[in-house]
């Protein structure tokens, strides 16, 4: 897996399916990991480029001291 730095996280993601189809992405919910899109992934990388990463402070993304913010997480998103 790879990982992304961010202004103040370090995110962890992967990318799955062809460079050139459409891209999908999918974040985590709470207190789960990317992993939680496992059940998903041969049907949805046949046809998109999914990336998915962890949100920060799951899985292999780092913790950042909180609360979190709405802003955060959406420039996690675009980032």
């Amino acid at each position: 897996m790879a990982t992304a730095r961010l202004a103040d996280v370090t995110l962890n993601y992967q990318i799955d399916g062809a460079d050139t189809a459409p891209p999908l992405l999918l974040s985590n919910s709470l207190g789960t990991s990317l992993e939680m899109w496992e059940p998903q992934m041969a049907a949805l990388a046949g046809r998109f480029r999914v990336i998915r990463y962890d949100s920060r402070g799951h899985g292999r993304s780092t913790v950042t001291p909180g609360p979190y913010t709405i802003e955060q997480v959406a420039n996690d998103a675009l980032g």
